[in-house]
């Protein structure tokens, strides 16, 4: 009985102790894994915030340098600011998808070293423009060289059109992480690189005071400084710039394996996956691909007519030159905090369209102050939450994208397809603030109720379909998207 007893006993024992190097095994790899993530997170994101702030500046900056004297020099009448915009982005919307494609047979640090480099010349460039004619040149070639980038690790580039970095932060980002720990990253990305391009305003009130300096007028210094500035990024970025999971000899062999082991278990991801025909005809045949990237131009549609026009609409309120480009900040910083307060809450609910839809109505009743508010305090306000609203959104779309496609080689497509129609967003950004509607721009905000109530609609849908197959999933044993234990991301 005592022997009975005593081997019971034991038998507890050693199960005890089993259970305790568990726990301790389980809390050792937690702590190793954290630490990969910071690796990783120091590694990646700040580069990545600094060239996509340039990326905005040299881009957006012709709002601020408009109402600094650049309207009337150039004699900017009509649509002809419109236009200027909108050149931008056509040749991208065609060459986006290929860039993608082979972004994994190529060096990233030369696609970025020479994509900066060149859009940085060309930005600079704007400084030196004498007719409306030759700003659009500039504004084309800007669109053409933001996206320059090496073929492979000769001094030979190749140009495509790219005219900002969203595509391949994104893919890059969304390459790191699994699905739940991506959309505080993204967040924190996209709302510092557009808190720090805001303050884009108040430099380009320092920057107009140089007026007459070196026979220059002050919006042509409001060009010149930050294309210098982006041109000198090119030579650090070769150095600072991290290359695809699969590529980073910074990690070591155990962290690489465990970082695999961790996207294998979330999503099935395999790193060197490559690339073939069929994998690029089975995404493009997914519906459901094509309905989650084009949620972006609904939200881009609005972000960049605030982004376009906030200074104008700030001039149209009464407030003098230097007031309407200092008075694009703010907004900006409160878009920064409310934007990583959302990432860090939609990876903790795992849920991206609560946020998506939350986000595009406080957009709508920002739009809907800004034209009908009864004040300045009012449609100050509609300011704010149109800003807020569309800055915050922007993130939730991308990682309901990422978080519900499968697999590198579908990603490489689904990625650039979505910033394809964020460029097209841009476009309509371009254009549904029209002169001849100023100051009340009604047939724009009418637009904008549109675009940003389909896109509610769509939102809305996806949501329906995915709980539907999530339920059979867990019912029936449906295997989604081709890979076990595989569910939707809300």
């Amino acid at each position: 009985m005592n022997l009975t007893k005593d081997a019971s006993e034991s038998i507890v024992a050693a199960s005890d102790i089993k259970h305790v190097e568990a726990i301790e095994v389980d809390e050792t790899e937690a702590l190793l894994e954290k630490r990969l993530r910071r690796k990783i997170d120091l590694r990646l994101i700040p580069i990545l915030i600094i060239l996509f702030t340039f990326s905005l500046i040299d881009r957006n900056i012709i709002a601020t340098a408009r109402v600094a004297g650049m309207g009337t020099d150039l004699d900017l009448v009509g649509n002809r600011y419109s236009v200027a915009l909108l050149v931008l982005f056509p040749l991208y919307i065609l060459i986006e998808i290929p860039t993608n494609l082979i972004l994994r047979q190529i060096s990233v640090k030369g696609f970025f070293f020479g994509m900066v480099f060149c859009w940085g010349t060309v930005a600079m460039c704007h400084a030196f423009v004498k007719t409306f004619s030759q700003l659009v040149a500039v504004r084309v070639l800007l669109g053409l060289f933001e996206g320059s980038f090496q073929v492979s690790k000769t001094i030979a580039f190749l140009v495509f059109t790219n005219p900002n970095l969203q595509p391949v932060c994104i893919y890059l980002v969304s390459s790191w992480y699994t699905r739940y720990e991506t959309q505080r990253r993204l967040a924190f990305w996209f709302a510092m690189g557009q808190l720090f391009a805001a303050f884009s305003g108040i430099l380009s009130y320092g920057l107009s005071t140089l007026d007459g300096n070196a026979g220059l007028e002050g919006w042509r210094w409001i060009y010149l400084v930050p294309g210098l500035i982006t041109v000198g990024l090119a030579f650090p970025v070769w150095f600072l710039v991290c290359e695809f999971p699969e590529k980073a000899k910074w990690l070591k062999p155990d962290e690489l394996a465990r970082l695999r082991r961790l996207l294998a278990e979330d999503r099935a991801e395999i790193l060197e996956e490559k690339m073939t025909i069929s994998k690029a005809i089975t995404a493009f045949r997914d519906w459901k691909v094509w309905l989650l990237a084009s949620l972006l131009f609904f939200m881009t549609s609005a972000a960049y007519t605030m982004s376009f026009f906030t200074p104008t609409i700030l001039k149209s309120l009464g407030y003098n030159t230097a007031m309407s480009q200092i008075l694009v900040t703010p907004p900006y910083i409160a878009a920064c905090i409310a934007n990583i307060a959302t990432g860090f809450l939609a990876d903790r609910v795992r849920m991206r369209s609560p946020f998506i839809i939350g986000h595009g109505l406080l957009t709508m009743v920002g739009f809907g102050l800004i034209g009908w508010g009864p004040n300045t305090g009012a449609k100050m306000t509609g300011i704010y939450f149109s800003i807020i609203g569309s800055q915050c959104a922007i993130p939730s779309v991308y990682t309901f994208l990422a978080n519900n496609v499968v697999g590198t080689t579908k990603r490489q497509l689904a990625v650039p397809l979505q910033t394809v129609w964020g460029g097209i967003g841009g476009i309509a950004g371009s254009v549904y603030f029209r002169q001849q509607d100023y100051p009340k721009y009604r047939p724009g905000l009418y637009a904008s109720f549109t675009s940003l109530s389909i896109c509610l609609l769509v939102t809305s849908f996806l949501v329906h379909y995915f709980h539907k197959e999530n339920k059979k999933a867990e019912e029936e044993g449906k295997i989604l998207e081709g890979a076990e234990n595989f569910r939707y991301t809300l």
